[in-house]
Parts: structure tokens; sequence; C-alpha cells
């Protein structure tokens, strides 16, 4: 094969079957991840070997105006919408197809799978999760459990094999199974007729006669039972099976299957499984994962039955024990045989609506099931319109148009539905909400048992299996309450669920060519949670979605979660991981279990592009317990059903659980109940992190206290105000108006008029001098007045203290001294006395100042130390150090560190030259010493292969400790200072913000602190400064500073990149520009850097959000494999996206970039740094941009555009304040603009050839390798 072709080959399969777990942070690596050979065959059925391999085809999105060749979409197409405005449709095609449709002007973006976020008395309950959220405590105080609310959970599917999540599966009125699999993988064919000769008697007796037309085959009987004639004289029978793997794997959506042994059906020809109707069905279902702790393929044979009624197919028996024997035969001793029974009668028959359709076997009849395939009664959609392919196997078994949405049951007996989960992500989101704590678990080995209780025990899950792009969308409006009616949308009058669950998102936005918050996901989330919104009756949904896992960096909330209505959730710690399975016995996790409530280094940050508040609520994501699917890949295992979940994948159904004990304690007080009012309740609620606003929004979800309030609890309150919806929607109308609305399905897409009241206070985009107002409500439900301070505030440095040291590897714990275990180089101020200034705050007896409500650790290391840039591949030889605090208790008093006398307080890991950690309230966090230390990975990695097996060296670092307090916020103003607000009763008050006239373009953020004797409500605050651009020919010189903060700030970007993270990893900056003079088309823009190893990409979005401009496109990877910019070097078997190449258009420390400019309006500069030289732990960033007009109808005048070198340099002494340098006279250079222009050719061109060279010599290492 050649090599370009090898290239492209890695490429995609990386991109398509990477895992998308969360435990990647660091040096908190589980076990070498390399894809396990999945063995397709079975001993069940045979199957073509060659048909599962890589094909030709993807999933496509493909939308447009003019639908010129509607039968070709018809035909091709999963499901789509249509419209005398538009259309759009998700299709699988081939390359060559999808090639011809965008040559034809029709709007073609590749569907991609989405990130999964996911990362002395006995503890009687694990996880804690009901602890932290405080549903305990509502549970206790008001008896709220989520009864009566119902989640639909998008994800990877469920298992419900668990007994603690199998009473959560939501049911309909004649209580069959609610599930929905958009994803089109759950269609189990069962299309193999066998006719039995049943006499008047009902007796089954041999026939002799030819069966009837268009049946497979017969059934007969012996001394030995009844049988399906499946070996038919040793010829054997043909089945159709659904290819649950398409697009992946597998040359087309269907394929066929020889079975050989005959199977049993009865005892003898009066005792056996009745069919009235005598015709027997058979199929197949295949299934499984392609990654995973559970990565094997999974055959069971499975019978339908009509039982009742001759023709009316109600009953499906699946041989779970033969299954079982094939599922475990890769654990027999060489020479054993798997014991397949190939009997049915031995099998417990499932019908929908018996409340046990759980395809669940115990294979040791211990009590405990082993075996799970999945749950019965799952209504599927068509995604890949198999249902019109004219074939006649597949027109006769299903007779569906294209998209159409299946009965979980055919009454005919030729298919039915599935829903399961081989991944288990869904499941523990699940378990997470729903775990009603009554199964026990040995969970740290140690022969103690705990329970594992969620949030909501009493709640119902509808289970949305959707793990594509294109399929989220359906799955959205189908639990919204719509559905799907002649191409269009249709309100059912009420929605299907209370709430929606994402614990996902996508990375790669420039793909969708909108940054998150003004993408298409994301719209229709905004959408979807706003009452009145697509139709008169629609009350709206609550939506909640994880944040990501791409933190510490700020901007990376991705898609669809930066949706300013949704309810987006970030990660905090929970240290019951320590002692548990891969964290036991090493040194660097301490000994307890007792510290929890910090905010994660991963959790990903805001702001968006927007610019409102993001996230806007905390909770668990590192780490906690949940049960999972009771299948076990070996027949002797003593593997318990639990897991180890983590991530924002955690947080947000945490949230989602608190969300339906709150609605069943509004409901008990007869309270209105919408969308808004959910989020405003929890936002006013919140426990404070004393975090900033863009990592933490209002803090940690408290359930209890939300009840509080909704029971009118005395000094509860909750706080709202009119202007956010209304400076949102401002930005946001134009981008919806963009939006064909029809070819999505809907006459009315569109935010109301009408005000919505909203926590946050989003003050909109301003210009320098400029004042934004709200009125703020007060709400207070008890019987007693409330007196409320208000007071503006936001976290200030106090002071930041830093040292430098040198990491010393393989250090070995005087405790566990074993073996390749070993220990963080400990750092006590003691020790570092030379450093007067540290040990100020380090010192044993006032190591924290005390007006400190925050702490922030970083350690920063040179590029060179952790990438060995000599190395042949790029990428391939990484030195990684992480940062550990510990809360040190020197029992013995012997001074000297040892890994028992160690309590974790928090952690910081990325494959990065940066780490940070923040703790709340240091004061208080410390019994003890506090401990710092730097864990330096004992071995080198690569990006490529993971662990080299090869020693790590040491690496210079610098630790920093900086000390936050809240301090007033100046730019805000209040009628009043104080507020009474009656009982019963609302108050309101008055706010001004107003923008300084030195400040420059960014965004920036803050609280308003509402504070009452009892309660404290934080309301985060945040606003745009956008760069009056007003005159033709004008320069903006945006200075850089170096900055000791490492809070969000404007003016310079902090280190964050994490090779082992997701695309958004990094640290994301905005500049906004106010175009207002008509005449400007064009601007040139440069950006510098101090570091030659710091790496800047830059995209410019125009006022409709779409991108525009970036310095680096993707070029022919976005044609071939919908690459989201040049310099990604995509996912591999260690990373889930976040390497980066440096791609440099002009020089080491600068790139440039031309800007078409086509209308007034603000035009959006979004930068990431991808790379971070690692020099410190900020650097600054100055921008200079000439905005001009390059029409060819002006008359060319000879000008001179120059950018002094001396303002690009860091420089101390410089005021950093904007420029704007007016001049009239000139017109732009177009020698200088097309220089621009042929830079970024050359560039773009000089990055393809490098990273092609780059792939071609990793391919030579991987053939070596392998």
């Amino acid at each position: 094969m050649p090599k370009v072709a090898i290239f492209f080959s890695i490429a995609f399969l990386s991109t398509v079957l990477t895992s998308s777990y969360a435990f990647t942070s660091g040096d908190m690596i589980f076990e070498e991840s390399i894809p396990k050979q999945i063995e397709f065959n079975s001993g069940i059925i045979k199957i073509d070997p060659d048909f599962f391999v890589e094909n030709n085809f993807k999933r496509y999105l493909i939308f447009g105006t003019n639908l010129q060749n509607s039968s070709f979409f018809k035909n091709n197409s999963s499901y789509g919408i249509r419209s005398d405005g538009g259309f759009f449709y998700v299709a699988t095609l081939s390359k060559n197809s999808a090639s011809s449709l965008i040559s034809q002007g029709y709007s073609v973006i590749e569907d991609f799978k989405l990130d999964f976020h996911s990362t002395d008395k006995d503890l009687i309950d694990a996880s804690r999760i009901a602890q932290i959220s405080r549903s305990d405590i509502a549970q206790k105080n008001y008896g709220v459990t989520g009864n009566g609310t119902t989640i639909a959970i998008i994800d990877t599917g469920v298992d419900f094999s668990n007994p603690d999540i199998q009473h959560s599966l939501a049911r309909d009125d004649k209580n069959h199974p609610i599930m929905l699999d958009p994803d089109g993988q759950g269609i189990i064919l069962t299309n193999a007729t066998f006719f039995a000769f049943i006499d008047k008697d009902q007796l089954i007796r041999n026939y002799s006669k030819p069966i009837p037309p268009a049946l497979t085959s017969s059934t007969y009987v012996t001394k030995q039972g009844v049988f399906l004639d499946i070996s038919q004289g040793g010829k054997g029978t043909e089945i159709s099976i659904y290819n649950s793997f398409f697009p992946q794997l597998g040359s087309s959506i269907i394929f066929n299957g020889t079975l050989s042994e005959d199977m049993k059906i009865g005892q003898d020809s009066r005792n056996y499984i009745k069919s009235k109707s005598g015709v027997y069905h058979l199929g197949i279902i295949y299934q499984g994962a392609l990654e995973g702790p559970l990565a094997r393929i999974q055959v069971v044979p499975v019978l339908v039955v009509d039982s009742l009624i001759s023709g009316v197919y109600d009953t499906i028996i699946p041989d779970l024990s033969t299954s079982w024997e094939d599922y475990t035969r890769f654990d027999l001793e060489k020479g054993q045989e798997p014991n397949y029974d190939f009997d049915f009668t031995d099998e417990r028959p499932i019908v929908l609506g018996s409340g046990k359709e759980f395809l669940v076997y115990d294979s040791n009849n211990d009590g405990k099931n082993d075996f799970s395939a999945g749950t019965f009664g799952a209504q599927v959609l068509d995604v890949y319109g198999v249902m019109q392919n004219k074939t006649a196997y597949i027109d006769d078994t299903l007779k569906a148009v294209s998209g159409t949405l299946l009965p979980a049951l055919d009454p005919d007996g030729k298919f039915f539905g599935l829903m399961t989960d081989f991944i288990g992500h869904g499941t523990s989101t699940t378990a997470t909400i729903t775990s009603r704590g009554i199964e026990t678990y040995d969970i740290y080995n140690n022969t103690k048992r705990f329970s594992i209780t969620g949030v909501a025990p009493d709640a119902k899950i509808i289970p949305v299996k959707a793990l594509w792009f294109g399929d989220t969308v359906y799955g959205w409006l189908w639990a919204a309450g719509f559905d799907n009616i002649e191409y269009e949308w249709k309100f059912t009058g009420k929605p299907r669920v209370d709430i929606i669950s994402n614990s996902w998102g996508v990375s790669n936005f420039p793909s969708l060519k909108a940054p998150p918050g003004m993408d298409i996901l994301s719209l229709i989330l905004s959408v979807l949670v706003t009452p009145h919104s697509l139709d008169d009756d629609y009350p709206g949904v609550t939506i909640v979605s994880s944040a990501g896992n791409s933190g510490p960096g700020y901007g990376t909330i991705g898609l669809p979660t930066a949706s300013p209505y949704g309810i987006s959730v970030g990660a905090t710690t929970n240290n019951v991981f320590v002692g548990y399975g891969p964290f036991k016995d090493q040194p660097r996790f301490g000994n307890t279990t007792s510290n929890y409530n910090e905010v994660v280094d991963f959790s990903s940050r805001g702001p968006g592009v927007i610019g409102d508040p993001k996230p806007d609520l905390m909770s668990i994501g590192a780490y906690g317990f949940t049960p999972s699917n009771i299948l076990k890949l070996e027949k002797d295992s003593s593997d318990e059903s639990f897991s180890l979940f983590g991530g924002t994948s955690m947080a947000a159904p945490i949230v989602s659980g608190s969300i339906a004990v709150l609605i069943e304690g509004m409901k008990k007080q007869s309270q209105d109940i919408d969308p808004f009012t959910i989020k405003n309740i929890l936002m006013s609620t919140a426990t404070d992190l004393k975090n900033d606003p863009f990592t933490q929004g209002s803090g940690l979800v408290n359930v209890s206290s939300a009840l509080d309030y909704v029971n009118g609890k005395d000094g509860l309150f909750i706080v709202y105000n009119d202007a956010s919806h209304r400076n949102i929607k401002k930005i946001l109308d134009p981008v919806i108006d963009k939006v064909n609305s029809t070819a999505i399905g809907f006459e009315r897409f569109q935010l109301p008029s009408s005000s919505i009241p909203m926590t946050s206070w989003f003050a909109g985009h301003l210009f320098p001098g400029e004042r934004s107002s709200a009125t703020f409500t007060i709400v207070n439900p008890s019987e007693n007045e409330i007196i409320i301070s208000v007071v503006p505030k936001k976290l200030s440095l106090i002071t930041k203290t830093e040292f430098s040291g040198t990491t010393i590897v393989q250090q070995q714990d005087s405790i566990l001294n074993k073996s390749g275990i070993y220990t963080p180089n400990y750092i006590k101020l003691s020790d570092v006395k030379q450093h007067s200034t540290l040990s100020e705050f380090f010192d044993e007896k006032d190591p924290i100042p005390d007006d400190s409500s925050l702490m922030i650790l970083n350690v920063n290391f040179l590029f060179d130390a952790f990438m060995n840039k000599a190395s042949d591949v790029y990428a391939d030889d990484f030195k990684i150090a992480s940062l550990y605090l510990y809360d040190w208790l020197d029992n013995n008093n012997d001074t000297k560190i040892t890994s028992n006398e160690l309590s974790l307080v928090n952690r910081a890991g990325s494959w990065g030259t940066v780490q940070e950690l923040r703790v709340t309230d240091p004061n208080e966090k410390f019994e003890g010493t506090p401990l710092v230390g730097v864990y330096p990975v004992p071995t080198r990695f690569s990006y490529w292969l993971g662990d080299t097996k090869m020693n790590s060296t040491s690496m210079d670092y610098t630790l920093s400790a900086s000390y936050y307090q809240k301090e007033k916020w100046s730019v805000i103003w209040s009628e009043s200072q104080t507020i009474t607000v009656p009982p019963k009763d609302v108050a309101t008050v008055d706010m001004t913000l107003v923008a300084p006239t030195d400040l420059q373009t960014g965004v920036y953020q803050g609280f308003l602190t509402f504070e009452g004797e009892k309660h404290l409500v934080n309301t985060p605050v945040s606003f745009v400064i956008k760069q009056l651009v007003d005159q033709n020919d004008s320069t903006v010189i945006i200075h850089g500073k170096q900055s000791d903060d490492v809070l969000y700030g404007n003016g310079y970007v902090k280190g964050a990149f994490d090779m082992a993270n997701r695309y958004m990893a990094g640290d994301w900056r905005q500049y906004y520009f106010g175009i207002q003079d008509e005449s400007i088309n064009s601007a040139a823009i440069e950006l510098s850097w101090t570091s030659d190893d710091t790496n800047i990409a830059v995209f410019v979005m125009d006022p409709f959000g779409q991108i525009v401009q970036t310095n680096v496109p993707s070029g022919v990877f976005g044609h071939f494999l919908e690459w989201p910019s040049l310099d990604w070097l995509g996912t591999s078997i260690f990373s889930q996206g976040g390497g980066f190449f440096p791609v440099k258009n002009k020089d080491n420390t600068s790139t440039v970039l031309y800007v078409p400019i086509n209308q007034i309006g603000t035009y959006t500069l979004l930068i990431h740094s991808t790379l971070f030289g690692g020099n410190s732990t900020t650097e600054p960033i100055t921008l200079a941009a000439k905005f001009t007009n390059i029409s060819s109808q002006i008359e060319q005048v000879e000008t001179e555009f120059e950018l002094n070198d001396s303002i690009l340099k860091d420089d101390s002494n410089i005021i950093y304040k904007t420029k704007i340098i007016p001049d009239d006279s000139v017109v732009s250079d177009l020698s200088f603009n097309l220089g621009i222009t042929i830079g970024l050719i050359v560039g773009a061109t000089i990055g393809i050839t490098i990273l092609f060279i780059i792939r071609q010599k990793h391919e030579e290492k991987l053939n070596k390798v392998y």
C-alpha cells in the first residue's frame, strides 16, 4: 500500500475508534490501551472472515435549499427533513458520492462520533454522591427521591442488567419499556422462518410434504425432542444478520451467516414452545464492542413466537446459555470445547410488558447474573435505510421507509429492537442518578461491603442511544415531545421527559464552521430549552450538559454545552478512588479518602465566544463508583459489577438527578416548573467554591438547599435578572436568522422576545465607556422578611511566590518499597529556606495568608524538557510530571515523610508543560503541614505508542503558589446596597455596569454577591469589550502583558495544553472588533508571542458566527478526513485528540492572516494556545491589525504599512492600552496583503508536507513495533 494511503488509513481509524473516557490525566494511566484483536467469528455461526474490514462508507450530514435529486436522497439517506425552504439529511455514502454532492453545491459535513466526558466507621455509600449533592438530606427532610420524574440519557445506551438500576427503566401505560436508538444499532433481524405441522390436538408432527413457499425450513420430532431443521442435510441455513458496527466496519449493513446446528424447541410432540401459527422465527443477535474492557463480539440465537394470537408475534426467547459458552470460550484450556446446548426450552421467554425484558443469565445458579445481552423493547430508527433495499429478504423483512422509527417488536415477527451498552458510559451515567444502593460491593478488596446510592433513585430513565453527532438532534427532539411526521417535526403536546442529560460533547468545532455556542447543535439546544420557541404550546425542557474534560485552560467548553440556555456542569474532586484498584499502594495518592469538593484540573472552563458566564454549576467528576453491566468475560471471574466513573460525564447526571429531586419537591408544593426556574433555583442555592465564574459558575450544586427554598425555609431566597436573555438574544438572533429552520423541519425556530429570568448576568457586548443595566429580582418564599446586602466582587491576586527545583526520578517510599512503585519529590518548605519569600507562606506555623480564599499551585517546565525535539518522529518522546498537594500529619514525629501519613487534597496532571491545581479556603484544609509533591513519571511516553518503557530523566521546574481573595469590583453600581424583601414577596434592585474606558477588547468576569443572614447567592457576571473600528485604514495595536495572574485575563494566555486530551484543550482568548465603516472589506492581522515553542491557532468569526478565516486551514485534510485544522495531529491510541504540531506562517513567534470583511458588525478573533513554551505560567500576546478596503474599484495609492518591531516585544514599561491609528490619506498596500496571502499558502504547504513526513516516519516505526 502506498504510504499516503497508509497515512489516511491510520488517521481514519484512530479518529473513529479512539476511546473517549476521561481517565488519561497525566500520570493516571490505567493500563496499556492498545486495541485488542477482535475475533468476529463464532462457534455458533460462520461468517465471511473478510466481511469486517475497513470500508469506503461514512456518515454525512447534508443540507441545502434546492433539492435537485430527491430520489437519490430518498434511497440513500438514513433520515431527513425537507420542505419548500430547504432540506437536511443524514446519509451513509461513499467518499466519491459525498464529493459529487459537494461539487453540485450541497453542504456536506462528515458526521462524527461524540466525545463522552467521562474521567473508624464503615463508609455506607462508597461513592458519596448523595452526600456531596446533599440529596440524602433532601430525602430525609422532604421525602423526595425523584419520584414521578423522567430523564432522557443521551449516551452510549444503557444496560439495565444490574439490579441496582433495573427498576429505573421508564415504561408506558402498557408497561412496555421506553427506549430509543436513533443510531440504528439495535435492530435484530428474525426473518428466518421454520414451519411446524401442528395437528388439531396441538401435537407437533413430522411433515414429509414440501413446506409452504417463502419459508426457510421446517421442524422435526425425534426421541430427543422437537428441533428446528437448521442443518438441512448438512448444507446449513443461511441467515440474515444486521451489522450493528456499520459504517465503522463491514462492507454493508446486512451480512449473511451460516448456522449448522439444529436447535431444540420442545421436549416432545406435546411439550414444546408454542407458536399459534406454526411458524417459528429465528435470528441472531450479533453485537459487542470494538474498544474498552468489553471489546468482544456477542452472538445470541433468538427465537420469536406468536404465543397467543396466530400471526401476531409477542415473545422472544434468547438462547443465553449457548451465547455464554461462546462468549467465554477464550477462557477455556487448550483442547477444550464450549458446551453449546442449542436449546431454547431451558431459556426464559421474554414478553413486552412483563417487566422482565432484560436478557440476563446466571451461569452457575448462584443467584447473581453473569451475562447480559441488553434489554428487549427498544424503538430503533432505520438509520441506514435497509428497509428500502429492494433485495427481497430485506424488503420483505421490515417494509419500512428510510428513517422510520420501528416498533419495539414487529407483529409479523421479522425484527425487534434491543438496547445495549457495551461501552458502559451510559450505564454509569444512569447509575449515578438512579442506583438504589441495595447491592453491596467489595470496593477496596478488603472484605468490607459498600453500597452505591444515586442522587434520585426513584427517577425513571429513558435511554437514547446516540454515538454520532447526527443522531443527537433526533434524540433530543423526540425526548422533548416531537415526532417526525412527513419530514417535519410536530410537537405532540407534551415532552416525553422532564430532563435531558448529555454527558458528551463535540471538540472539533472547526469542522462545523462555527464556534461553540453559535454552532447549529448549540442553537438547537438553546431553542429546545426555551418555552414557546418551537410551538405555542411547547413548555421547553431542562437540558443538562457536561462542561467537558479539556481544562485547566479557559475557553475550553465545547459544544453543545456552550449554549447559554442549557445547564453546563463542571467537575469537582471526590477522593474515594484512593486505595482502589490501580490506585492501591501507590504513594502519590496518599492514604485517605477524606478530601473532596475541590475543582478538578481537567474540568473545562468558560467563556465561550458569546462571552456569557459558563459553566453554570459544579459536581463530582474525580471520581465516584457506579453499578455497572453485570457482564463477565471469564466463567470463574470474581469481578463485581461496579466501576470507577468520572469526568464531567459524572457531574452532569448528578445535576440531572438533583433536578429530578427538585422537580418532585416543587410538584409537592404545587409550584410552576419551567427550565429557567429550575436553573435559577439551583444556581441561587449552590455552594460557593471560591473560584472565578469561568471556572465554577455559581458553585457546587446543593439540592438540599434548593429544597429548603422550595419549602420556604427561613432566610433562603433566589435571584434572577431581566437583562441576560435580552443581551444574549441580541447576539444570537442574527445567527439564528441564518438558520434555514424549515430545512430542519421547523416552521418556527426562534428565541422569544418576552423576558426570561436568568441568575447569571451577561451584560452584553460593550464599547469602552458604555453602560449596561439589569433589574434583579429577589424572591423570598419564607414567612419572615430578609435583609440582603449587594456587593459586586471579583477575585484578586494577593501574592504569588515561586522557587525552582529539579526532579529526581524513581524515588521510593520507605513503607511501600516495591519495584516500580515511586514517590513524588516532596517539597517541605523548611528545606527551601533560601527561598525566603516562599517560606513565609509555607512555614509550618503560618503556611497560607489568612485572607486567602483560593490557592492555585502551578508547576511549569521548559518545552525542551517536556518533548525531545530531536526525536525522529514528532511527539514520540515525552517526559511527564504531575503535581500533588497533601495534608501531612507526622504521626510519629520523626520528621520523615511516608505515604501512610499523607492525605491527598488535590492533584493535577497532563501531557503538557504546565500543571495546575486549586484549593478552596486553603486555611481550612490542613490539619498538619501543607506538602507539595512533584511526581516525575518514571518512564517516557509517546503520543503514538504510549509508554515507551524507557527510563525518564530529571527536569528543571518552577513551582509557584498564587493566593486570591474576593474584593470589591468597581465596574458595577447598585441603586441600593441593602434590600429588604417582605415575607412571601419579591423585591427588585437596579444594577448598572459601566465599562471602564481603558479596558482592551476581551471578556471580563466577576460576581454579584447577594448576602443575607442565613444565605448567600453568587451571581456570575461577565461582559465583552469590543474594539471600535469606525474608520477605514485604521491600525489597531493591542499590547500583550506579562501577568503573574493565572486566572482568566486579557493580553496573555496561560500554559494549559494537554497532548493526551481533546481538541479543545489549551487556553483560548477572544478579541472583538466592532466594524462600523461599511467601506472596510478586509483586515490584515498579526499576532505575536515570546516563546519559540509556543504555537497559536487563530479563528475569525463574522457577525453571523461563521468561521471566515484561520491561520491553520485544514486544507486537503479537511476535504478527505474532516480534519478541523492543519496543526492537529489527530487522535491516537493514547490521546483523544489534544496533540498539535507547530504550524507557523511567519516566524517562530508570530503569525499573520488576512480576513475578508463583508458587512458591518462584530468580528471575533478566537485564539488557541495549542503548544506552550513553559518558560512561565503565562505568556503575553500582542495583536496588530489594519482594517482597510482593497476593492479594485478604488484607485491604488502608494502607501506604507509598518509594524514596529518594538511594539511586538514584551516591555515591562509599556502601559497596556489599545491604540487606533487612523490614516485617511492612504489605502492598504496590496503587495503587503498579497505577501500575507502567499505566506499563508506557503506556510500551509510546508505544514502539510512536514505532517506527511511525520506520519510516514510514524508508520515506519509502527511497522517495527508491531
